[in-house]
């Protein structure tokens, strides 16, 4: 009896270095090429076609679509930054209006995620932008929801509650808001209830 069929076969292309999402760092990896092959008793002997092609991490052994060889780190945080500033401003203008302290809330926490200050200029555009686009949090937030990891989720409420927060109790446009955040991020109810329970306590910063 002739035993035939075909399976596939994983080979090495070549090394290279890239910025690893999963490492979070640079490191080394290999292409690799998976080819489909005729067998015969279960033996490769005729090269089919290529079925595909991925990066494999040399140091955490996460696979990858090519594609990842063009991830840009710093580009990816310009954009993180750029949305949660784009939060904050969305949570300060639930109620209208932007304040002062709404203001300096908005500024402590951007350059406590961003690393640098928020200039006046690009704070005044972001504002310009919003009230153009019509545009509330929830409806934005929903945008963004599907790709947010658990943490940046927990960060986008901590962003949101303190700017709310920042002058006084929360004002009616901001609490139609906030209460509606958690189902906007996909967080159970009990959950999102007790990060609000969380962020309300007092700060030990004074």
């Amino acid at each position: 009896m002739i035993i035939w069929g075909s399976r596939g076969v994983t080979s090495v292309i070549g090394p290279g270095r890239f910025h690893c999402p999963q490492c979070d760092m640079e490191q080394t990896y290999s292409l690799k090429q998976v080819r489909n092959f005729f067998t015969l008793y279960f033996i490769p002997v005729i090269p089919l076609n290529v079925a595909g092609r991925f990066i494999e991490c040399h140091s955490c052994g996460t696979c990858y679509e090519e594609e990842v060889l063009s991830y840009d780190p710093e580009i990816e945080r310009a954009e993180t930054a750029a949305q949660m500033l784009r939060i904050m401003v969305l949570a300060a203008l639930a109620d209208g209006e932007l304040d002062g302290e709404e203001q300096a809330e908005i500024e402590r926490q951007h350059f406590e995620f961003a690393g640098q200050p928020l200039t006046a200029s690009a704070l005044s555009n972001e504002i310009g932008m919003i009230r153009s686009a019509d545009v509330d949090l929830n409806s934005y937030v929903t945008t963004l929801a599907p790709n947010l990891s658990p943490q940046s989720k927990a960060l986008v409420v901590k962003l949101v509650f303190h700017t709310m927060s920042a002058s006084s109790e929360l004002r009616p446009g901001h609490q139609k808001q906030l209460t509606k955040l958690g189902d906007t991020l996909g967080i159970p109810q009990d959950q999102y209830m007790d990060l609000i329970d969380l962020l309300s306590e007092p700060s030990d910063e004074n």
